[in-house]
Formats: structure tokens, C-alpha cells, sequence
């Protein structure tokens, strides 16, 4: 196994694209003009429940108009990655520890995904000696963190080893936690998703400057510049089995942009936790 790794992880750095970076409010941002459908795609969302978890390790909360942003669980679900997700494709998805990762997985619904794995992160506290990352509405001390696999469409392990190679790596990592408020993600997780799939048109939501890396499309407001240039990005995956599937170019200068419509909005009801369940500040927040 140590040995596909290593083979496995050269093959990823041969195929990489140069590191790409877009500096966009996601908010009001067309993700269809980025250029290419996309194969994968890593959300990290700024719940709401990581600024209840700052505020509970001491640090203060935001005042309005400062720069750290604060998405409901219905912003997220409006991110419009129905249209911009490939068939087949994956979604992983950050979601916490707590009721976000119920909304997570209604966010998988509305862009058209299903669950299909679960990547667990689990927080040391070797180095520090405490464990502070506590959310007011808990009744144990969290020590993980999930990210919830999505696909959309087929995909046989038997079949199609051109598009995933599948029980590579398990589904936990193991690593120090982040200071006090971070909300820092273990860059382990790239690795297992260049290792699992094959498609090289790999786009972050809600990326910072220190997300950027070869072979993936980094998106955010966090970013300091940009350097995407949608011709230029999907040139990369002409001739390859990518640009066989079904892109989504960018709409004409001289042409309005018009999106499909939205998904229709649900109301869920989550058979093992009710909404009504649910910590007061996340009640009332969708449809």
C-alpha cells in the first residue's frame, strides 16, 4: 500500500495545473463562468458554527461590517453548485460538529448530491495540553470535525478507474488542533481527494491565501489577488478524458447571463433530529 501511495502521489504532482486563484464574493459570484464543469469540489463554509465556537474559546463577536463572514445555513444551500458540479462528480464538505453537519447534509440534497461518506477529523491536544474548542450548546467537549462526501451520479470502482481509486487512504485524520478560534482544515484532506479522484478540475469554495495549491482552483473573498482566467483554465484539460465531459463555458460578452432556476426550496425534517431540536440560533433559518 506505502508503495501505490508513493506512486499514486507522483502521478498527481505530473498531472497538476499550475496553482490558480480567484478573489470573488461567492455571494453574488457566477460560478458558471469559472470556465469548466468541475470533477471535485471542497466547501468550507463559514457556519455559523464556528463563530459560536470562537466566541466560547473568549474571543469576541463580530461586529457587523467587520471582515470575517458569517453564512446561514440557507446561504450556503444557495451556492449554485448544481450547475457547475459534473455527472459524475464529488462534493466534500465541511459541516463541524454540531447542527451544521445536519444542514451539510441538506446541502448535499439541494445541489443535487447524496451522502456517501463521512471524514472524520480528529483534534490532539498533545502539543497544547487542553481542549478549548467547545460549542455552547453541547453536552460533551467536541474533539472532531466532519467532512461529508457527496457524489452526483454513477460511479462503479470496478469500472471506472479512470475517474476514482477507491480504499487508498481510511476515513479519519489525526492532528493537532488549530488556535484558539482557527478554523484551519488539516491539508491531509488534498491528499486524499487527489489519491480517490481521478479528475483534475478541482475547485475550493471559500479559500485563503493559504489554500492555494497546484492542481486545484481556489475561489473566496479571503483571497489577497487573482490570477483565473477562464479560457486559460480550461485549456489545461483539452485532450484529456476531462474535456470529453460536458463543460460549462462562460456566457458570451454580448449576452445577458441567465442562470437556470433554483432547485425548489425544501423544508426538512430530519427523522433522528427534528428542527425543532435544534439549537435556537439555527431555527427559522431555511424554508
Amino acid at each position: 500500500l506505502k508503495e501505490l501511495i508513493e506512486r499514486k502521489d507522483e502521478l498527481v504532482s505530473a498531472r497538476a495545473t499550475p496553482p490558480t486563484y480567484k478573489r470573488v464574493d461567492l455571494k453574488t459570484f457566477d460560478l458558471t463562468t469559472l470556465g469548466t464543469k468541475f470533477d471535485v469540489i471542497l466547501v468550507d463554509p463559514p457556519w455559523e458554527e464556528y463563530q459560536q465556537r470562537k466566541a466560547a474559546c473568549g474571543g469576541a463577536m463580530l461586529a457587523e461590517g467587520e471582515a470575517d463572514e458569517v453564512w446561514t445555513p440557507q446561504d450556503i444551500m444557495d451556492l449554485r453548485l448544481d450547475l457547475v458540479g459534473e455527472n459524475p462528480s464529488f462534493v466534500f464538505l465541511w459541516a463541524g460538529s454540531g447542527a451544521s453537519l445536519q444542514w451539510g447534509r441538506a446541502c448535499l440534497k439541494q445541489w443535487g448530491y447524496r451522502r456517501c461518506e463521512d471524514i472524520c477529523w480528529v483534534k490532539s491536544n498533545r502539543e497544547t495540553g487542553r481542549n478549548h474548542h467547545w460549542l455552547p450548546d453541547s453536552v460533551v467537549a467536541s474533539t472532531t470535525e466532519h467532512c461529508l462526501v457527496g457524489i452526483k451520479g454513477t460511479v462503479k470502482r470496478n469500472h471506472d478507474g479512470h475517474l476514482i481509486n477507491a480504499n487508498i487512504d481510511t476515513d479519519v485524520m489525526l492532528s493537532e488542533e488549530p488556535p484558539y478560534g482557527a478554523t484551519a482544515k488539516p491539508a491531509e484532506l488534498y491528499a486524499i481527494i487527489e489519491r480517490f479522484a481521478q479528475g483534475r478540475r478541482r475547485l475550493e469554495l471559500f479559500g485563503e491565501d493559504s489554500n492555494i495549491r497546484r492542481g486545484w482552483l481556489t475561489v473566496g473573498r479571503a483571497l489577497s489577488s487573482s490570477n483565473h482566467d477562464p479560457a486559460e483554465w480550461r485549456a489545461h484539460f483539452e485532450g484529456s478524458f476531462e474535456s470529453c465531459a460536458e463543460t460549462a463555458p462562460g456566457p458570451r460578452r454580448d449576452q445577458p447571463v441567465r442562470l437556470p432556476p433554483p432547485p425548489p426550496a425544501r423544508r426538512y425534517n430530519f427523522d433522528d433530529e427534528p428542527p425543532q431540536e435544534l439549537p435556537n440560533h439555527l431555527l427559522g433559518t431555511t424554508v
